[in-house]
């Protein structure tokens, strides 16, 4: 069977041949043809199909992926495809072939997307670390040759503070800025409507009314009282 998809490939290569270079790769037509072999449920064709594509040189990173999920699937052992994967997550970071993996990817979820996501973080985690300590050998190695003198902060000088800003400065003004406080203001209370004021808008005329005329007043004239004969009530 090995050598019946072996054969196909050789001539789907062959078919390619002529084409002029700007042309499909034809490691991808491979590539394509098994990315649906394994979405139609057929892993193991699929299988063949990426291990012939890969032996014949191919440097994308989704054909190693998808042999790897291919593995796991024919094997039934979910670590089967991790050797894959990894070489994969190093050949995204290499870069010799820049191609959308997430796109390639978007339909494969569940556990295994999990797996293939935490060795592509842990990938890119290493190359970060591996950018920086070369970054760190280089600067260590430019000491020694001289090409980098090397200043410490607490050796550099302190940057001048503006004379504007410095409260230190010959004949600054420590009052400059702040808030000045300013009187409250008392409103007089209106002279109207001052009822206990000493001079009230509204003083007691100067010639009080009789007493006569005080209805409230005690000495004032009582009226005559009717006579006894005319009072209905008297006795």
């Amino acid at each position: 069977m090995h050598l019946r998809f072996s054969s196909l490939c050789a001539l789907v290569l062959a078919a390619f041949v002529s084409i002029p270079a700007r042309a499909q790769d034809p490691l991808d037509d491979v590539y394509g043809h098994a990315v649906h072999a394994y979405f139609r449920g057929d892993a193991a064709t699929a299988q063949q199909w990426l291990n012939d594509a890969i032996a014949s040189g191919s440097q994308d990173p989704r054909a190693f992926y998808f042999r790897g999920l291919c593995d796991a699937a024919v094997s039934g052992d979910p670590e089967a495809g991790v050797a894959d994967f990894e070489q994969a997550a190093q050949m995204e970071i290499d870069g010799k072939r820049v191609v959308n993996v997430g796109k390639a990817l978007e339909r494969i979820q569940g556990p295994v997307r999990c797996q293939i996501e935490a060795i592509r973080r842990k990938a890119r985690l290493a190359s970060r670390g591996k950018y920086l300590e070369m970054q760190r050998l280089r600067y260590e190695q430019g000491i020694r040759n001289g090409a980098i003198n090397p200043v410490s902060p607490s050796d550099a000088p302190p940057r001048p503070v503006p004379s504007i800003n410095d409260p230190f400065s010959e004949g600054a003004d420590f009052n400059k800025g702040q808030p000045k406080p300013m009187a409250e203001r008392v409103e007089p209370a209106p002279a109207s409507n001052d009822p206990f004021g000493d001079n009230p808008a509204n003083p007691a005329p100067a010639n009080p009314a009789p007493a006569a005329d005080d209805p409230f007043g005690s000495s004032g004239a009582k009226p005559n009282a009717a006579p006894a004969s005319d009072d209905p009530f008297g006795n």
